[in-house]
């Protein structure tokens, strides 16, 4: 065991042993707020590919419940972290996945790539807005988790390291990023579960705060946002540093941020597993 950090209210503690208790540690303690907003930049990824947004339309979920699509998504991957790949949860966790992703048209690279955004717009989040840089054995926990769940669902063997999944990632949008009204649809009809989670003062500019979320100009274009004003990066940014630099200061959490079947806002008096996922 060992320890790294920078200032003695926030010691980083770093297991040698299992890599996925290590991913989990990442994910419900150390950088949980930013892991969470990497996670809902993944969920509207999908969106700017507009074959991948074809299929979600015409399956219509998210469409009919986006509240309800948006945290189910959250949650299925939060309980196969919580709880570990061979644990009862995790393996029913990983069932829905097969299960809904069973007959759905698109090829091994689409849902290889719908992987890897849970793999790399969370870990490039941490490394722009986190307070402290990922270590190496960090990313390398991270990769090797989502290489276990795509071999579980069945996928195509995934990158095996982060800098070789950034790259599969990064061409594929080269490839095959674009607007199309399918994604526009999409954007309206989920962008309720963003406004959800801003502060009041800034409902009328959930669009404008989504674009300047985004790693890249042109994911905004693809979604149909306008492109957010240059001089609003300067003060964007800034206040996610202040956020970084305040939380560096403080201790590190001492309870998970997610509790299996807890309430959280879709559920509020908590959920079973049976409740996930689209109705049948």
């Amino acid at each position: 065991m060992r320890f790294t950090g920078t200032h003695p209210t926030r010691m980083v503690q770093h297991e040698d042993g299992d890599l996925f208790d290590l991913y989990r540690r990442i994910v419900l303690f150390d950088f949980h707020q930013e892991i969470r907003a990497g996670f809902f930049l993944s969920y509207y990824r999908n969106f700017a590919i507009p074959s991948i947004a074809r299929t979600l339309v015409g399956r219509g979920e998210m469409q009919a419940r986006p509240m309800k699509r948006s945290y189910d998504t959250g949650i299925v991957i939060h309980e196969i972290i919580a709880n570990g790949f061979d644990s009862d949860r995790g393996q029913q966790m990983v069932e829905l996945l097969r299960r809904v992703h069973r007959g759905v048209p698109g090829t091994s690279e689409d849902f290889l790539y719908v992987l890897m955004t849970l793999l790399v717009l969370p870990l490039r989040w941490v490394d722009r807005h986190g307070w402290r840089k990922l270590t190496p054995r960090e990313e390398q926990a991270a990769v090797a988790f989502y290489a276990e769940l795509g071999a579980r669902m069945g996928l195509a063997p995934a990158p095996a390291t982060f800098a070789d999944a950034e790259k599969f990632l990064d061409d594929y949008e080269a490839r095959h990023m674009g607007p199309s009204p399918e994604g526009a649809q999409l954007l309206e009809a989920t962008v309720a579960a963003l406004k959800n989670r801003l502060p009041r003062p800034l409902h009328r500019f959930t669009g404008t705060v989504l674009a300047l979320m985004m790693d890249k100009p042109e994911v905004a274009l693809a979604l149909g946002l306008k492109p957010s004003p240059a001089w609003l990066r300067i003060p964007f940014d800034t206040i996610l540093r202040v956020r970084a630099l305040r939380t560096r200061m403080q201790p590190l959490p001492a309870s998970p941020s997610f509790v299996s079947g807890g309430p959280v806002s879709h559920y509020p008096d908590g959920y079973t597993l049976d409740m996930i996922g689209p109705h049948s």
